[in-house]
């Protein structure tokens, strides 16, 4: 029997193996990186048989609840191939974990040390606390989403109706208030109106409003208070009905967005696998495939107008049938185990907003029926929504105590839906959160300490005094000489990232051709001409949306390329400082001087991810350090706005007599899209050289602010005196503040670190 020893830390995203107490050779699949355990479990089973030969292995485990589940459900789904041993050592819940960093912060706030009190410290500590999670609501169109969307909030705000409601961006934000107020902007940022108290009939007319662009409601989203984040959900057109092209492509963006959000997909059970929807499913399905079990997790299929099904085990129109055929259509496109939710979002929506139950429209049949029929009892059906067995027993305590109403509001599938959203919450990103909310003031903590440490050994030893005096001399000629300047720039100058881009730019320009190749491919020589005209219009939506995800993709590479290059300037300058160090025998310290700067050079990891032009939002609050402009590369739409292309269609169909060659009017269509794709190719590198360029200019400047800083600092070291004669509450205070430091320290690293 092996015995396998397995550490996840999710705050730190590290993780440690042992087999009968070995590392894993280097060359071995265990030695996982820098991955989340969703990302690598499910190859764990054949890992271990491929590299030790074994079925019979002992698993203790060390990490959270959620993750030692996925662990386990990983072996489970092999346990006709393995028998398999567990020790669970469970580490602290999230919320024990988040209320230890209000603590510290607290004990912080009330301390005596002024550095940590800073402002910017206090205001970086709030945002990361109060982080939002966006939860992006999807759908094709007459899906039923905005009824879903008004039952997730138990009020009617949304419109709805059998068309496309949704032609602007809503952005619902939780707040503790009981009302709904909006913020209406245009699509320059512009605010149009301002709205105390919103209700339905403003949103119908704030839709159909051609200068409204976005809505922000803030109000109370109720099940918020089980998933321990402010949540944001928006409503999204779907990228064939938004009248915004922009909104279209903000809409691909918030699918590919794999760290920062959850997706909800409705769909409309009478009426899956139209065209509309493919396209869309597709892309996702792309999407899903890139992360293992944490993509499968961050998309949520909620099938909606289950209810209108046959609740019988038989028969075409059934309720089985239908969601096996949800699935099977994922299958197809390569996700396997997706997370299916049947439910009926205007039963449940009448059900939380109706005192009488009575004079709702599907309530009192659902309700008769649910009394009849299990099948109508959507929180059931665990083989299609996969929740975690914890989730499972969670449901069934509450059925078993709930009263009538409770029931039947489970029965909707309503609570199983919330459930997965605050079960991804809370293994994803409150974990992420619990981070940055540590490090908000762990670097400038640290900061203070080196600081702490420096003063404290000058005022003890007068000999430690002029050595730290003449490191502090050969440091600062250092950093001001020209010389060490020009080095600098040679060497930021000489990073290169833009050959990995253009290789990510060309390999993805391949897979782009490939789809487009698959439009050619399959279409009937013979067709009539009526339903031509329908198939020309089915080939242009999936030609835009193609187009659409080139922009949304190729934005994403260069994006990385701008994260990697201030990532590779700034591990470049601490390792220029690293060789500059302080070295103090007779307490054997040993700093470097970056360290004195770790707070201003984590700030410029943020300069991307705070400061980056976003697609159509213009109001969104952001201070202009560095704007990345993905935006002007590329127009998605170049290409379709040369003309009026049913007019083309109907000159291409006119061509033939009785039948229509869709190949032929397909490769007619095509061709100057594929011919388009290399200038799309070369823009991209251009752009993708010009603004890299643009950012390694600016991190040089933003690096001699940081030179200055520590200039600053060294000099303040030098005022310093050695004086072992001072008055002895002094002395106390001086040594309790580093006690007080040192104890802050440890706390801080027991909170991630285990």
């Amino acid at each position: 029997m092996k015995e396998v020893r397995i550490k996840y830390n999710p705050y730190l995203i590290q993780t440690e193996i042992t087999v009968d107490g070995q590392k894993p050779k280097p060359n071995s699949a265990l030695n996982v990186g820098k991955k989340r355990l969703q990302e690598w479990i499910e190859k764990l089973p054949d890992t271990i048989r491929e590299e030790y030969k074994d079925r019979n292995i002992s698993i203790d485990f060390t990490g959270s609840v959620s993750d030692f589940e996925d662990l386990k459900a990983t072996f489970d789904a092999h346990k006709e191939d393995y028998s398999v041993n567990y020790t669970f050592n469970k580490t602290k819940d999230i919320t024990d974990v988040e209320n230890s960093i209000d603590s510290i912060f607290k004990d912080i706030q009330k301390g005596q040390i002024s550095e940590l009190k800073d402002s910017q410290i206090t205001t970086a500590f709030q945002k990361a606390k109060d982080a939002l999670f966006e939860v992006n609501v999807i759908a094709t169109m007459s899906s039923g989403k905005s009824t879903l969307i008004n039952a997730l909030l138990g009020k009617q705000l949304m419109p709805a109706a059998n068309e496309a409601t949704t032609e602007i961006i809503v952005k619902i934000i939780d707040t503790k208030q009981d009302n709904f107020s909006a913020i209406v902007y245009d699509a320059s940022g512009n605010v149009i109106k301002r709205i105390d108290n919103i209700t339905l009939e403003d949103m119908e007319s704030l839709n159909h409003n051609a200068n409204v662009s976005t809505i922000e409601i803030r109000g109370k989203i109720p099940f918020v208070e089980s998933v321990g984040m402010r949540l944001v959900l928006i409503d999204t057109p779907g990228p064939n009905n938004s009248r915004n092209k922009h909104h279209q492509e903000t809409t691909y963006r918030m699918i590919s967005d794999s760290d920062k959000s959850l997706v909800l997909f409705v769909m409309n059970g009478e009426q899956l696998g139209i065209n509309d929807e493919k396209v869309l499913l597709d892309y996702v399905c792309d999407c899903m495939k890139k992360g293992g079990k944490q993509s499968r997790e961050r998309f949520i299929f909620a099938v909606n107008r289950m209810d209108r099904f046959s609740p019988k085990k038989e028969g075409l129109d059934c309720i089985e049938r239908a969601l096996i055929k949800v699935k099977e259509g994922l299958e197809d496109r390569g996700i396997y185990n997706p997370n299916i939710f049947p439910v009926t979002s205007l039963a449940a929506l009448e059900l939380r907003t109706n005192e009488d139950p009575e004079d709702s429209m599907a309530l009192p049949g659902f309700r008769s029926r649910t009394e009849k029929y299990e099948a109508l009892h959507f929180e059931k059906y665990y083989n299609f929504s996969n929740l975690p067995q914890v989730i499972q027993q969670r449901i069934d305590i509450f059925s078993k105590k709930a009263n009538e109403r409770e029931q039947l509001e489970l029965h909707t599938g309503i609570k199983s839906i919330e459930q997965a959203i605050s079960q991804y919450i809370n293994k994803y990103a409150r974990t992420t959160k619990v981070y940055d909310l540590v490090q908000s003031f762990n670097e400038k903590l640290s900061e203070v300490s080196l600081v702490a440490h420096l003063k404290d050994t000058i005022r003890k030893d007068k000999d430690a005094k002029v050595v730290i005096e003449q490191q502090i001399a050969r440091i600062k000629e250092t950093i001001q000489s020209a010389k060490n300047a020009e080095e600098q720039s040679q060497k930021i100058d000489r990073i290169d990232l833009e050959s990995e881009a253009k290789t990510k730019i060309g390999d993805y320009i391949k897979t782009v051709t490939s789809k487009i190749n698959k439009l050619y491919s399959g279409r009937d020589i013979k067709v009539e001409k009526a339903d031509a005209l329908i198939q020309c219009k089915e080939l242009e939506d999936e030609a835009k949306a193609i187009m659409l995800q080139i922009k949304v993709e190729i934005d994403n590479i260069l994006s990385s390329a701008y994260k990697d290059t201030i990532y590779k300037i700034v591990e470049e300058y601490k390792k220029s400082l690293s060789k500059l160090k302080f070295e103090v025998n007779t307490e054997a310290l040993t700093f470097s001087p970056a360290e004195l700067v770790s707070a201003s050079l984590a700030d410029l990891s943020t300069i991307i991810s705070d400061n980056t032009e976003h697609v159509d939002e213009g109001h969104n609050e952001t201070k202009e350090i560095f704007v990345s402009s993905t935006r002007k590369w590329y127009n998605p739409f170049s290409w379709f706005d040369k003309g009026d292309h049913t007019e083309k269609y109907e000159v291409w169909v006119s061509r033939y007599v009785d039948y229509v060659d869709m190949n032929e009017v397909a490769s007619d269509y095509l061709q100057p899209i594929e011919n388009d794709l290399i200038k799309i190719q070369n823009k991209a590198i251009e752009h993708v050289k010009s603004e890299t360029q643009r950012l390694k200019e600016h991190l040089k400047i933003e690096l001699v602010s940081i030179n200055k800083i520590l200039d600053a600092k060294l000099n303040n070291l030098l005022i310093v005196e050695a004086d072992k004669e001072a008055k002895a509450e002094e002395i106390a205070q001086k040594e309790n503040d580093l006690i007080f430091l040192e104890n802050i320290q440890q706390r801080v690293n027991d909170i991630i670190n285990f």
